[in-house]
Parts: C-alpha cells; sequence; structure tokens
C-alpha cells in the first residue's frame, strides 16, 4: 500500500496516480541562416502534481496516523504551506518498494466540490522540487603561466541549525515528526530517546502514568530533533 505524507503529516487516501515532470531548462534560438539551435543546459526543478480525496467522514478506506480529521485540517496546512512560503518534505512510502522523498514548496492548490463527491473534497496539488543555493568563492592560481580558475562550493546559505525545536500540535505524532524533520518516520524512537523526560512529564500533566513509550505526546510539547534536514 502506497502512503503519501506532506510535511509529514499523512494524506487520508492514497492518490491513484502521480506525475513527476522533469527537464532541462534548454533554449532554442534561431540562426543568421533561418536554422534552428537547441543550446543545452542544466537541468530544471522537478514538478509534482496530483489529486487527493479529503474526505469529510471517516470511511474505512482511509488512513489517519492518530484518528480522523476533517477536510478542513489538510486544507489549513495547504494554506500555510503555501501563505509561509515554507519548504518541507513530500514523502510517498511504498514498503518494500521503497519510498520517495524530495524537499519541495507548495506551488498551487485546486479545492473542488461535487454532488459526486458528497461532502468530500477533491484537492489538485502542485509542488516544485526546492534546490539549496550555496554560497560559491572564485579564487585564482598560477598555473604553468596562465590563470586558473578554482571554484569551491560552501555550505548552503539556507541551512538550517542541525538541532531544532517542534512545538507539537494536534495531531502529531512521533512518527509524523520524524518523517517531517529528518525525513524517516522509522526514526522517531531517536525523538522519543531524546526527548523522553519532557515527554513523561507532559503525559503525567495529562493524567497518565506513561506516554506508552512515545504514543502519547501532548499539543504544546517542545521537542528537540537533532540532525533535523527540513
Amino acid at each position: 500500500m502506497y502512503y503519501f505524507f506532506i510535511d509529514g503529516v499523512l494524506l487520508p487516501v492514497a492518490p491513484s496516480k502521480i506525475t513527476m515532470k522533469a527537464g532541462n531548462k534548454n533554449r532554442t534560438v534561431d540562426l543568421a541562416d533561418g536554422t534552428e539551435y537547441n543550446i543545452l543546459n542544466t537541468r530544471g526543478l522537478t514538478e509534482i502534481s496530483f489529486d487527493c480525496l479529503l474526505p469529510n467522514m471517516d470511511y474505512p478506506f482511509s488512513v489517519y496516523e492518530n484518528g480522523f480529521l476533517s477536510s478542513r485540517y489538510f486544507l489549513t496546512l495547504f494554506e500555510r504551506l503555501k501563505t509561509d512560503k515554507k519548504i518541507f518534505l513530500f514523502c510517498v512510502e511504498r514498503g518494500e518498494f521503497g519510498r520517495t522523498a524530495v524537499k519541495c514548496s507548495m506551488e498551487s492548490y485546486t479545492v473542488s466540490e461535487s454532488t459526486k463527491e458528497g461532502f468530500d473534497c477533491v484537492v489538485a496539488i502542485t509542488l516544485k522540487e526546492y534546490a539549496e543555493r550555496k554560497t560559491v568563492i572564485v579564487s585564482e592560481a598560477a598555473n604553468s603561466g596562465s590563470a586558473a580558475m578554482t571554484l569551491s562550493v560552501q555550505r548552503s546559505i539556507d541551512t538550517a541549525p542541525a538541532d531544532r525545536e517542534h512545538k507539537v500540535v494536534s495531531g502529531d505524532t512521533l512518527w509524523g515528526i520524524a518523517q517531517r524533520h529528518l525525513g524517516n518516520g522509522t526514526r522517531w524512537k531517536e525523538i522519543y530517546a531524546d526527548n523522553a523526560d519532557v515527554i513523561e512529564a507532559a503525559a503525567r500533566q495529562h493524567g497518565r502514568a506513561s506516554s506508552s513509550g512515545g504514543w502519547w505526546i501532548y499539543p504544546g510539547t517542545v521537542l528537540t530533533v537533532k540532525g533535523a534536514i527540513a
């Protein structure tokens, strides 16, 4: 079974089809003799598009990590990603067939409602691959009497600190937080191990003897995610 994640949030119904469009930024010019010439350029950014169903009822075929969430929850997420210009991980889990993880931005989304879908809605989503900017230092070095150019690429100027704080909100799970910040939901145990005292204290404050190994986490709890990539 396929699982789709946007910013660590599991979509309740996996889209039946996904399109990933990748191409080079080539240009075609007209020469003086009337012929065309193709100027080959570097690889362009991948554009990802798909339609997803957002139920407003808890159907047997829909999947949620921590209980039913209406379409409003997901539409609010999409709008926040778009208006905040946030860079996030888009992931497709295919079980034994592997996974795809792409750092993206929310380019656009279109909400459609019809009597055919009842109270549910269908959202057409377009994502764009995000490429980090890097600082490049150019220096000259003597090479057999001629000047040679040396390029050295430094760290990305968009890179966030290795350790990141995550404030738990309603619907969060450690699996989802790990998927969002580490690119792999199965690393949720690392987050629990690094924040066990905080998680267990929050569980006791909410009347539980324990968090059941990180199963119960509560809104407002601030977790530290070490080595976050997004």
